[in-house]
């Protein structure tokens, strides 16, 4: 976990019951490995899990959840472990909603080893909102090109784009960390924009937006440069915009 966690979550929940957003998806959502299995009533657990990791003391949705709760905001939630991070954390994936939710988890790597960091998933969720039916999927991606310089991302995409294909006609938004800058010209952006025109980006289509940069300075994955990035995406099908 990253310092002073626990204020950044109180700062996190805060700006969520003040925006009251309907639906949120939460990425390297981290729970320690060796904590007690736990239990929450309003929590969803997905079908067809690749790694069946139980829901741990410590989880960050679910510490997130509760201070929301402390808020009087409440949530539905689903989370599903891909892989291990840092020799002790359970890391994986979240989708919160203030309605119910029915999830699934769908494996998009070369591999579902636990222990290697390329294992991958998407979680996919079914949520009704106004009366509307929406599906939401949400990923974190790997880079453009790997260490040996094949392209990761684009089998990653390749293999999510099969659920996406199976739903064209419905509501759909796609969040994540894609990993992939806007600004790189022909890499992972533009193949997400290329190979599912139904989708555009939220940023660019909203008739206002605010600031670029979804990713400052050096972190992990990261580390070899310090310039601001867009990274992370809201994608949305052309029948909501």
């Amino acid at each position: 976990m990253e310092k002073f966690a626990s204020k950044k979550i109180k700062q996190l929940a805060q700006v969520i019951a003040t925006k009251d957003y309907d639906v949120i998806a939460l990425q390297e959502v981290n729970q320690p490995m060796k904590e007690e299995v736990i239990e929450h009533k309003r929590f969803i657990k997905p079908t067809q899990e690749v790694n069946l990791v139980p829901l741990k003391k410590g989880n960050y949705a679910g510490v997130l959840v509760k201070e929301l709760e402390r808020l009087k905001k409440y949530y539905f939630w689903t989370w599903s472990a891909n892989h291990k991070g840092y020799d002790k954390y359970d890391e994986g994936l979240a989708i919160l909603s203030k309605t119910p939710q029915k999830s699934q988890v769908i494996n998009i790597s070369h591999t579902i080893e636990y222990r290697n960091i390329g294992t991958r998933n998407i979680l996919k969720s079914k949520i009704s909102i106004f009366n509307k039916k929406w599906l939401i999927f949400n990923g974190h991606f790997s880079w453009w090109k790997g260490s040996e310089d094949n392209q990761i991302f684009k089998h990653e995409w390749d293999k999510a784009q099969i659920a996406l294909n199976e739903n064209t006609k419905e509501n759909i938004i796609f969040m994540g960390d894609f990993n992939n800058e806007a600004s790189a010209y022909n890499e992972g952006y533009d193949y997400v924009l290329k190979t599912t025109p139904f989708l555009s980006d939220s940023y660019t289509i909203a008739q206002e937006n605010y600031g670029y940069a979804t990713m400052e300075g050096k972190i992990d994955g990261w580390k070899t440069t310090s310039d601001s990035k867009r990274i992370d995406y809201v994608f949305v099908s052309d029948k909501l915009t």
